[in-house]
């Protein structure tokens, strides 16, 4: 459901707050009721599409993460001091 809203629409529409800003995008946090917390990670991809732009994404990571270093690093199943990307593609 979340999809079809909008993952932006929806976590700005509910006021979800932002747990962390790095380098690596930004993290935030929806607490739900009699459910565990949402929580994405918002990221932009590094490659640009034809017309220029950059596409965004919303990942739902485990509601442990903290940061959004933490969050990106193990959507590539790495812990946050081990994501170091010397070049992006």
């Amino acid at each position: 459901m979340i999809e079809r809203y909008g993952t932006a629409r929806y976590l700005c529409d509910t006021n979800a707050t932002i747990l962390s800003t790095d380098e690596c995008g930004t993290l935030y946090c929806k607490e739900m009721t009699d459910d565990e917390s949402i929580v994405m990670v918002h990221v932009i991809n590094s490659t640009p599409e034809l017309d220029g732009s950059k596409k965004e994404y919303f990942l739902r990571v485990p509601p442990d993460i903290t940061t959004a270093r933490e969050a990106v690093a193990w959507s590539f199943g790495l812990k946050a001091e081990d994501y170091v990307p010397k070049t992006e593609t």
